[in-house]
């Protein structure tokens, strides 16, 4: 009698041990490349402001230091997801948990790189608000803020308490400064916080409250989303604001230095609210107050002191009411962050 002999055992690869994340150190190293974009295209909006009537091809000094900047996190990054990829992880599966954004952030910020360099070429250099609202431009813009928003993003989905380690909650108080400058960038021609010859600046007129108010909005919401998550290390309002204005100030108005010194400042007096207040989601009262509070230490010190200095004709009523709007702002922007609880019947 024959014996047939079993089947051979196809060998099938073990599961993963566990999500593939990134470190701490890899999510700094991509804050630092993605610093090296944000310089690049800071650099590249003051040449734009600078010599925008003369601008005669793609081919610049400053755009070379932007792209070459996203080709150092876009290499980083596909770097991050060899690991993935040998443990099996396909597509999106193979970069760093939290990770899926910067991959595809990538192809979006490379396909928008390759339509800036067509378009400049057919219908040649933008000016003014054009170039910054070109929809090449616009792509690269989106691109860039899904890259360095990854890092943010794994952080979120670790398993930790709000009070996680130091290094983690930097990570994410860093994400979320460069996705701040990124949005501060894309809104310039209304940036309420800043000091140029021209339009936008100390406000002169009634016309230019609304600029603040939208600031207003900009500024308070990374700082909030980062509370939803995690308690924030002192020093992270500073590093925010200071971080945006000072690129802001170098970009438009080099050599002004006021408006940088008054983020730190106001930077600082939001932190010791935040540290006296503890907002969290829990402590609803506190959330709610500090989302008020937090324009409030901004637009008070900066609308004072443009009409203590003589900058400003805005009455001592208007002014105070623009600061009381803007931390009403924050406010309802803490209710779409936590809203009311629903009532058992609606959950249904």
């Amino acid at each position: 009698m024959t014996t047939v002999p079993p089947p051979a055992r196809v060998p099938v690869p073990a599961a993963p041990a566990g999500p593939h994340r990134a470190t701490t150190g890899q999510h700094l190293i991509t804050l630092a490349l993605g610093g090296w974009l944000l310089l690049g295209l800071f650099v590249d909006g003051w040449a734009h402001n600078r010599f925008g009537e003369t601008l005669e091809t793609f081919f610049t000094p400053w755009h070379a230091l932007f792209y070459s900047g996203f080709l150092a996190v876009a290499g980083w990054c596909l770097w991050l997801a060899r690991r993935g990829w040998r443990r099996g992880g396909r597509g999106l599966a193979a970069f760093p948990e939290g990770y899926a954004l910067a991959a595809l952030g990538v192809p979006l910020f490379g396909l928008g790189g390759l339509g800036d360099m067509g378009w400049h070429t057919a219908f040649g250099i933008e000016v003014g608000i054009e170039a910054l609202l070109s929809p090449t431009h616009l792509l690269l813009f989106a691109g860039a803020a899904l890259i360095l928003a990854a890092p943010l993003n794994a952080v979120w989905r670790l398993p930790a308490s709000r009070r996680a380690p130091p290094g983690v909650r930097w990570v994410a108080t860093l994400s979320a400064t460069a996705l701040l400058t990124v949005t501060a960038f894309m809104h310039m021609y209304m940036w309420g916080l800043l000091v140029v010859p021209q339009g936008l600046g100390w406000v002169q007129t009634r016309g230019e409250l609304s600029a603040i108010l939208l600031t207003a909005l900009i500024l308070a919401a990374p700082v909030l989303l980062l509370l939803r998550r995690f308690d924030l290390p002192f020093g992270a309002v500073t590093v925010m604001y200071t971080v945006t204005n000072l690129g802001m100030s170098l970009m438009l108005a080099p050599g002004e230095w006021r408006v940088p010194l008054l983020a730190v400042l106001t930077g600082l007096l939001a932190d010791t609210v935040c540290a006296l207040l503890r907002p969290s989601p829990g402590r609803v009262w506190a959330w709610r107050a500090f989302a008020f509070l937090l324009p409030v230490c901004v637009w008070v010190p900066y609308l004072g002191a443009a009409v203590g200095a003589g900058l400003s004709n805005l009455s001592l009523e208007l002014w105070l009411g623009v600061a009381v709007m803007a931390g009403l702002g924050g406010v309802a922007l803490s209710a779409l962050l936590v809203p009311p609880p629903l009532p058992g019947e609606a959950e249904g």
